[in-house]
């Protein structure tokens, strides 16, 4: 399995439009009747947005936002987990995967690269000021980004019940503003130039099929000592907001594009304390999250409860054991290989 992975991460050419349409046709179908003890039903019949796996702790992967990096999820799949963390041989985290020891959970952004890319940005505004909505520059950056997206469609088909993906702000294929959306623009017009790309160059059925994955997408998640979700949370929502995120725009903008100093004071602790388990103690909990970059491996916020994790520079994942406190100095390890 490992193989059909690193070969979509690998590939030298964009994907064809036949293969990343039945990927994605795979993965919505997959979390459009994900209704399982993990992630309950919303009020609009659909399975809701909160992942809730108290009842089957595992050991937990967080990987923050991926931004187009097919290097980094590569890395990650080979990287040798530690052997106090499995309670057994060391293991890859693509072998735990296969096994079912391990749950991997990402906290979304798989588009837009960030870092050392600026000028490709650049040049493909250009690109589109001449009408050129698939030249090569904007060729190469979607080559980066959909190796990623199908490598992670492909890892829902693989491994449906311990791969997550959660929806960050950019996950929003149709750069749309509603519904808790916004397009997206740094370096360029990227939001609006992805849309472009992907409907000059696969078609409307293509762009369609991937906001349907979006869609499907679930904002958080909780186990029996950890909470992730892309951003830091705007406001202490309740459980049945959480769930029932997408049909609030509020809770769906508040646990992806929340700001740093914008969250309300006790947000996080107040979301621990509504999904932490009867027999759990809210102190054991920590909320871990990325969208905004950190100088070094974390940066701590509200009292040391919400500990981001993304920095878009280095190629870390955080370990999350089911029976420890997490500490971000020993549990934030590289996943980045030595040349």
């Amino acid at each position: 399995m490992i193989s059909k992975i690193k070969k979509i991460l690998e590939a030298p050419d964009l994907p064809g439009h036949d293969f990343i349409f039945g990927l994605a046709e795979c993965a919505s179908t997959l979390m459009e009747t994900e209704i399982t003890d993990y992630r309950q039903v919303s009020e609009n019949g659909k399975p809701g947005s909160l992942l809730d796996f108290q009842k089957s702790p595992l050991p937990l992967i967080v990987v923050p936002d991926i931004h187009a990096r097919p290097f980094f999820l590569e890395n990650i799949l080979d990287y040798i987990l530690p052997e106090d963390f499995l309670g057994a041989q060391p293991r890859s985290v693509h072998e735990a995967l296969r096994y079912g020891l391990v749950r991997l959970i990402c906290v979304g952004d798989a588009l837009h690269t960030e870092v050392g890319t600026k000028e490709r940005w650049i040049a493909a505004e250009i690109e589109f000021a001449q009408n050129l909505y698939t030249g090569p520059a904007i060729s190469a950056e979607m080559k980066d980004g959909l190796a990623v997206i199908c490598a992670l469609m492909k890892m829902k088909e693989i491994y449906p019940h311990n791969f997550h993906f959660l929806k960050g702000n950019h996950e929003n294929i149709l750069n749309k503003t509603e519904d808790g959306d916004y397009g997206f623009r740094k370096f360029a017009d990227e939001g609006r130039m992805v849309r472009e790309f992907i409907a000059e160059y696969y078609g409307d059925d293509v762009l369609y099929i991937l906001s349907c994955v979006e869609a499907a997408m679930p904002l958080i998640a909780v186990t029996n000592n950890c909470v992730i979700s892309h951003a830091e949370p705007r406001y202490a929502f309740r459980k049945d907001q959480l769930i029932n995120a997408r049909m609030e725009p509020c809770v769906v903008e508040g646990l992806t594009w929340t700001d740093n100093d914008i969250a309300e004071q006790g947000s996080v602790s107040g979301i621990i304390e509504e999904l932490c388990s009867p027999d759990q103690l809210p102190d054991k909990y920590v909320y871990l999250g990325g969208h905004r970059p950190v100088k070094g491996n974390y940066a701590l916020r509200q009292g040391g409860r919400y500990i981001q994790i993304h920095n878009p520079r280095f190629q870390n994942i955080a370990l999350v054991r089911p029976d420890k406190i997490f500490n971000p100095e020993t549990d934030i390890v590289s996943v980045e290989k030595e040349i």
